[in-house]
């Protein structure tokens, strides 16, 4: 059996990994509650975003903050176009739009990887790797700090974004009825707009901390992840935010486990089959579905 101190430095790895897990599957669940719509290009977004970055540093933008801010913006700005030019003009049909989304992600990721050759790009840090003692031999590096400070700090903010502003509370009411929002004088198309554009964020941030965590990103990265966010999303139960949290944070560190007991093969292994062990128990998910009736995947 491994030492104790390497257990939990696998934990805190799995923390994490769990936590962008989250940040990816929360970005799949505010389109899919405001608009109904599951978007199969948030992955492809979430690889715009790391490459923004590094697009960044060839401009010439050499600090890691400014780059970074920029790959989100670049992130948004692709996000705002999925939804007027591929989401709109459908009007809300579930398959066409599915495929039309599943699309724009194969786009998106042949562009980028004609761009690149399709080769994995080193990724930039923000400062250099120092590691601290903590217990007898397990150390945490500062990378590590960030990385889980960063990811837990975005879920605190997306709880409190949506729990206590207005424009989150807006969004809310319309997961749960737009009939209901126009009643009360909600810009509906606003509000979908919106929680597109947080969507995009969201998988800009989580983009660029999956990089910063593996050094590396390349053009196929968010069909991975992406799959992963679904996973979480379907595991938790279809609009449930709170769920989408706890069970990333698991995934994660059973993930982590995994590959110390049998190597990184068994990495998605934990995933996919707790997922169908799940749906045979609980068919809307361990916390259950949040929003609208009669919605679909």
């Amino acid at each position: 059996m491994p030492p104790i101190d390497y257990m939990v430095e696998q934990a805190l790895i799995g923390v994490s990994t769990g936590a962008i897990y989250a940040i990816i599957a929360i970005g799949y669940n505010l389109v899919f509650g405001v608009m109904n719509v599951l978007n199969l290009t948030h992955g492809a977004i979430l690889m715009v975003g790391s490459f923004g970055v590094l697009l960044a540093y060839h401009l010439g933008m050499e600090n890691f903050w400014l780059a970074a801010v920029f790959g989100v913006a670049l992130a948004l700005v692709t996000g705002i176009l999925v939804e007027r030019l591929v989401v709109r003009p459908l009007k809300g049909n579930w398959w066409n739009t599915k495929v039309a989304t599943l699309g724009a992600a194969i786009f998106l990721e042949n562009l980028v990887t004609r761009i690149t050759e399709g080769r994995p790009m080193p990724f930039p840090r923000p400062f250099q790797a120092t590691y601290f003692p903590i217990v007898g031999t397990l150390e945490i590096s500062n990378v590590q700090i960030f990385l889980i400070v960063c990811s837990l700090g975005i879920m605190a903010g997306m709880m409190w974004f949506l729990r206590s502003t207005s424009a989150g509370k807006a969004i809310r009411v319309v997961a749960q009825s737009p009939d209901l929002a126009q009643c009360v004088g909600i810009n509906v198309r606003q509000v979908m707009v919106l929680g597109f554009a947080v969507s995009a964020v969201l998988a800009g941030i989580a983009g660029i901390l999956n990089a910063v965590t593996f050094g590396s990103t390349y053009p196929f990265v968010g069909q991975l992840l992406g799959l992963k966010g679904l996973v979480i999303l379907i595991v938790a139960g279809i609009g449930n935010v709170r769920g989408c949290l706890v069970v990333a944070l698991v995934l994660g560190v059973l993930e982590s486990f995994a590959v110390v007991a049998g190597g990184s093969a068994y990495r998605d292994l934990v995933a996919y089959t707790g997922m169908v062990l799940v749906l045979l128990w609980r068919p809307l998910g361990l916390f259950g579905e949040e929003g609208r009736t009669g919605k679909e995947i």
